[in-house]
């Protein structure tokens, strides 16, 4: 398959709220890391960013993927290491805005993601034709109870909620980040 758009995405967790709705950083979560790359994968996005501030939890990352790269887990099971292949780790979103800018000489507008509800949305069928402009884009997605206002306020791009038929929309960030890429890039037969 051909790529059409310039999107990667980053999975932050630093910035976060909690319950509370207090500013934390949460833990990484290796089946996040899994489901999100196997998706990337398979729409095609350039770079995943796993962007964590904890050294040991980077670390953690990093075996994961080399298990799957280089480990037992390359000959178990190759697609997991193909999907696992436009993965890096970073310390936070900055440093995934800078690799972007290395790779193509411009930063990337950043799009927020978020279940709450906010004012100045944009809508999927808008980021879809963004996309296709040929600019780079950073999809960002949050952990815990999701990003705070400080990082949402940092976004070109406010992308609306995922919606279902009920009030009900808690969704797992990988279920979220599946769901968005096929809104955004998946197509309809």
């Amino acid at each position: 398959m051909t790529q059409t758009v310039d999107l990667s995405l980053a999975l932050l967790h630093s910035d976060m709220l909690d319950k509370q709705g207090s500013v934390v950083t949460t833990s990484l979560t290796l089946i996040d890391v899994h489901d999100i790359a196997r998706s990337c994968r398979t729409y095609g996005i350039n770079t995943v960013f796993i962007a964590h501030t904890s050294p040991t939890l980077r670390k953690l990352c990093r075996i994961l993927k080399n298990h799957w790269e280089e480990g037992f887990g390359a000959t178990y099971n190759p697609n997991r290491k193909e999907a696992l292949a436009n993965v890096e780790i970073v310390c936070d979103l900055d440093e995934a805005i800078q690799r972007i800018d290395l790779r193509c000489g411009k930063l990337p507008k950043l799009i927020a993601t978020s279940a709450h509800p906010g004012a100045d949305r944009i809508k999927f069928n808008t980021v879809k034709e963004l996309l296709k402009e040929g600019e780079p884009y950073l999809l960002m997605f949050g952990t815990g109870w999701g990003m705070s206002p400080n990082l949402i306020n940092r976004c070109d791009y406010f992308l609306e909620p995922i919606t279902g038929p009920t009030d009900y929309n808690h969704l797992s960030v990988r279920s979220a980040c599946a769901i968005i890429l096929d809104r955004l890039l998946g197509s309809c037969s």
